[in-house]
């Protein structure tokens, strides 16, 4: 069964971004794609010591809840990343999660030994919502989300930022932006997951 790890970064519960990334899976879960959807701020994961200690085998020394999920995005089709902006980048959570694949930069660059490898030709998509009108917010969590999809091995499917959310569920009365987010699941899973 092909399968969608989604992994949720605000911090409230049911915020928009959270509410972009369910309508997003939604276009999945209709064509029987396992999904599995994951809080970041349920897990209190820790930062990156930068300790280097990955170095030798491209572990993480960490033994924190970060662990399982290591092995989800080592075994699923495709990961979406969903969050809010903040400061005009995205959510101190996802930052953790992604430098947390420091071990995979390890074993990637270092010891030639990737723990995901292109040609599984597994996909990521990135979403991302913010109360400002600035495409230089969004493009900052797309470059950021760029450079971690390339470390990890993962193709680059796409990016959705809605803007003009700003108060938590705002988005739930914005049928379009929902719309929006909706659309870019139908066109991730076509193309990336059928």
């Amino acid at each position: 069964m092909t399968t969608l790890l989604a992994i949720s970064s605000t911090p409230r519960r049911g915020g928009n971004s959270e509410a972009a990334l369910h309508s997003f899976c939604r276009a999945a879960e209709e064509n029987n794609i396992s999904v599995e959807i994951v809080r970041l701020q349920e897990l209190r994961l820790e930062p990156c010591r930068g300790c280097e200690r990955c170095e030798a085998d491209g572990i993480c020394v960490i033994k924190d809840r970060m662990v399982p999920l290591y092995q989800k995005v080592a075994a699923v089709d495709g990961l979406v990343l969903a969050t809010p902006i903040y400061f005009g980048s995205l959510a101190a959570q996802l930052k953790i999660f992604m430098d947390r694949f420091q071990c995979w930069w390890q074993a990637k660059y270092r010891l030639k030994k990737p723990f995901v490898e292109l040609a599984q030709n597994k996909a990521g998509f990135v979403l991302c919502t913010g109360a400002l009108h600035r495409k230089d917010f969004g493009d900052n969590v797309e470059a950021v989300s760029r450079v971690f999809f390339h470390s990890i091995n993962y193709h680059f499917g796409g990016f959705l930022c809605l803007q003009g959310l700003d108060r938590k569920g705002e988005i739930e009365k914005d049928t379009a932006a929902l719309l929006a987010a909706y659309e870019a699941g139908k066109k991730f899973v076509s193309t990336y997951l059928l």
